[in-house]
């Protein structure tokens, strides 16, 4: 994922070295309607890379935990317990960027809740005695990939928290600034890709 997020970088280096082709050839180069309103409201338009590795380590904390929830997790249970980060998202908004939650926002906050609390209170009750249920109908051992542990959906939940504060730092951190997308991205994808560079080999390990 960081990989294809750093495949960004170069393309933005090409575009930079393109509108920089251009304007010494004295063409004028073509402003988006985003970036005139960028001028004109002198938002900034540079920022530290070290700036973008707060969201960048977020994104690598709440990903990684993400793949070791799944070895722990269904599929199905993963994938539904996920709509979690709704909330978290919308509470973390409240708290860092005083955003307002109306009534029809809490409503539908607490009904994803208790969908998150019904599925994952059946995976772990009743997630067992489905699985050998269907082994014994398909005459297949009992998989490990089909069971859902309380472990799993910890990881799940935290790495949820995480991904919300990514969510929640790029927009503090980015509010006043205009940038490139493709800088944004591969900058990312640059510090997450540095982190699995040097954390895997440890993790192999373990």
């Amino acid at each position: 994922m960081f990989l294809g997020e750093f495949v960004c970088m170069g393309l933005f280096v090409s575009k930079t070295l393109y509108n920089k082709y251009k304007q010494d050839k004295g063409e004028d180069l073509t402003l988006s309607p985003g970036t005139k309103l960028a001028v004109e409201k002198k938002m900034r338009t540079n920022i530290s890379p070290l700036l973008l590795a707060i969201p960048a380590t977020c994104d690598f904390c709440g990903s990684s935990l993400m793949f070791i929830a799944l070895t722990q997790c269904a599929a199905s249970v993963y994938q539904m317990m996920r709509g979690i980060i709704v909330v978290i998202t919308a509470i973390l908004a409240v708290i860092f960027l005083g955003r307002k939650q109306y009534r029809h926002h809490w409503t539908s906050l607490f009904m994803i809740v208790l969908g998150v609390v019904i599925v994952g209170w059946v995976a772990l009750a009743y997630g067992d005695a489905d699985a050998v249920k269907m082994a014994e109908k398909s005459g297949e051992p009992v998989g490990e990939e089909a069971t859902t542990t309380t472990l799993g959906i910890v990881l799940l939940l935290v790495s949820q928290l995480f991904a919300g504060c990514q969510f929640i730092t790029e927009e503090k951190l980015l509010g006043n600034y205009y940038l490139d997308p493709m800088f944004v991205v591969g900058t990312e994808g640059m510090w997450g890709l540095m982190y699995y560079l040097i954390l895997l080999p440890i993790m192999q390990k373990i």
